[in-house]
């Protein structure tokens, strides 16, 4: 997964540090302005901001659920009251987080919050013989794990959590790679190819299909069956 985060103050930093040193995806700037251009070319599966930003005239939760109505918004607080995480959560934020506890517990707070978005309750994403571990950001197929680069397993996260839905590779671009450093979308042939390779062991039960011009789709045997059901 992809966060958008604000680093607008030391507390931002250091959760964007842990973050960082966990693998999550992240697009990250210091310009609260900017905020609204990344949401707007970019693509988060959450937003993570400091709470005294909000309400500015540069920003505000009215406005950023206008432009998105699907992306979490977290804020960060230093010992928010309760007062004030009622007015944060009724006017849009999804969650409230304490800097002053321990990073590791905002980090699996945020996990939370950005797979609950997608539908996920617990942080595994289950397709027949193959499991993906959120927490670990390993795949197995048949109990058994797969050799995965750090890309190949974010391209194998973001098509399992999309099974049966077309994704471009403008989509995958902006996903894997945020707004720098792209390479030429054609790079995902190749790591489609790879990914194919690993999960040939499992007969067809899970497979990906290229769509001529468009991108790729995912399939599942169980993914299959739900919908047919």
């Amino acid at each position: 997964m992809r966060y958008l985060i604000a680093e607008t103050n030391w507390t931002m930093m250091t959760l964007a540090a842990e973050l960082a040193a966990n693998g999550t995806l992240m697009t990250r700037t210091d310009r609260i302005e900017d905020i609204a251009h990344f949401m707007k070319h970019g693509e988060a599966d959450l937003l993570i901001l400091a709470a005294d930003q909000v309400g500015t005239a540069a920003l505000s939760l009215a406005t950023l659920r206008r432009q998105s109505n699907d992306m979490p918004i977290a804020l960060v607080a230093d010992k928010p009251r309760a007062e004030q995480i009622t007015a944060w959560l009724e006017a849009g934020a999804d969650c409230v987080i304490d800097a002053t506890r321990p990073p590791e517990e905002a980090v699996v707070t945020l996990q939370a919050v950005a797979r609950r978005s997608l539908g996920l309750s617990v942080p595994q994403i289950q397709h027949g013989p193959l499991r993906v571990d959120l927490l670990t950001r390993k795949a197995y197929l048949m109990g058994c794990p797969l050799k995965l680069s750090p890309k190949l397993y974010e391209l194998l996260e973001y098509i399992t959590l999309r099974p049966g839905q077309l994704v471009t590779r403008a989509e995958l671009l902006s996903h894997i790679y945020g707004l720098e450093n792209e390479p030429d979308a054609r790079v995902f042939d190749v790591y489609i190819c790879n990914l194919r390779s690993c999960l040939q062991a499992s007969s067809g039960a899970v497979d990906i299909e290229t769509v001529r011009g468009a991108g790729f789709r995912f399939s599942a045997s169980d993914a299959v069956a739900a919908e047919a059901a």
